[in-house]
């Protein structure tokens, strides 16, 4: 039951397609970032790109937790619309 080389060496990375997806992916993210405030932007990234809680977001930026909780929530939807936009385009494209 032991794996044979083959499968032992086999390539578990993403293919290229996959790689150009993500990329075109985290390049329209980039772009719907753009249009958040400044505020909701840091938000945003300190929170899902680095990992804190709105508590440490709050006491990082030195910010009430009630502001720093509507900076997010607005930011998401904001990135949701953004993004939503975003696929829509590149569905009609692919017509």
């Amino acid at each position: 039951d032991r794996p044979d080389a083959a499968e032992r060496m086999a390539d578990t990375a993403p293919g290229p397609a996959a790689l150009l997806e993500a990329a075109s992916d985290a390049r329209q993210l980039g772009q719907c970032m753009e249009g958040l405030s400044a505020q909701q932007r840091q938000s945003v990234a300190l929170a899902f790109f680095d990992g804190l809680s709105h508590a440490e977001v709050a006491s990082q930026l030195q910010q009430p937790l009630g502001t720093v909780k509507s900076w997010v929530r607005r930011a998401l939807a904001t990135l949701k619309t953004c993004l939503e936009r975003a696929a829509q385009r590149d569905s009609a494209l692919e017509i």
